[in-house]
């Protein structure tokens, strides 16, 4: 991979304020919701950007995996992933907090998706330690793997006792839907040209 040049930096970084100014338009322009009135979008927002959390760390897994197969380059992009995943997981897990105390008024703490929100936290977390205190590659490439499928396993297995499934989806509305799109769209975009600018500056550091 070649390290990457200035001008294609400077249209990463032009891109992620264009994602960012097109997810704020996608908030904006969801219309307020009959129960949680404008509020909604802030719920919608959460859900979006924790779907694109959830793709973060999958990838991370994927590249994982790739890295202990000999894909050396994988490596890189695992790490960024990693860089990109756990602080917008911390954010999302806050976001949650708030959601319930704002809706519901108060934290679900018998919520099981609630639990399963602090477990991840403290999987990656712990993974970011290893980073940080061994040179260990290879295991925190493994602990991204595992951490994916715990991720999947959890999702599919943990019920939502407060939380509906889909809930936007189920609405039918197309204004929601269409708002929520554009803003997983939009945060998925910011954090692909986010990653991509923390694995190529890697490797610009390390050609340095």
């Amino acid at each position: 991979m070649r390290p990457i040049a200035p001008k294609t930096r400077t249209a990463l970084v032009v891109g992620i304020v264009v994602a960012v100014l097109a997810c704020v338009a996608a908030v904006l322009l969801t219309p307020p919701d009959e129960k949680l009135g404008a509020m909604v979008r802030f719920v919608m927002f959460h859900g979006a950007s924790t779907w694109v959390n959830m793709a973060t760390f999958t990838l991370a897994g994927g590249f994982g995996i790739a890295f202990l197969l000999g894909k050396g380059g994988a490596g890189r992009w695992g790490e960024a992933l990693r860089w990109v995943s756990l602080p917008l997981w911390t954010i999302n897990s806050i976001l949650g907090l708030l959601s319930m105390q704002l809706i519901w008024g108060g934290i679900l703490w018998t919520e099981p998706r609630l639990a399963m929100t602090f477990g991840v936290l403290a999987g990656a977390l712990a993974i970011f330690a290893v980073q940080m205190l061994a040179d260990a590659p290879k295991v925190t490439a493994a602990l991204d793997a595992v951490l994916a499928a715990a991720l999947w396993a959890l999702v599919l297995i943990l019920p939502n006792l407060f939380h509906p499934d889909s809930p936007v989806f189920q609405s039918g509305n197309w204004a929601f839907i269409g708002g929520f799109l554009g803003m997983v769209a939009s945060i998925a975009v910011v954090a692909f040209l986010t990653t991509t600018l923390i694995a190529r500056r890697a490797v610009s550091t390390e050609a340095d």
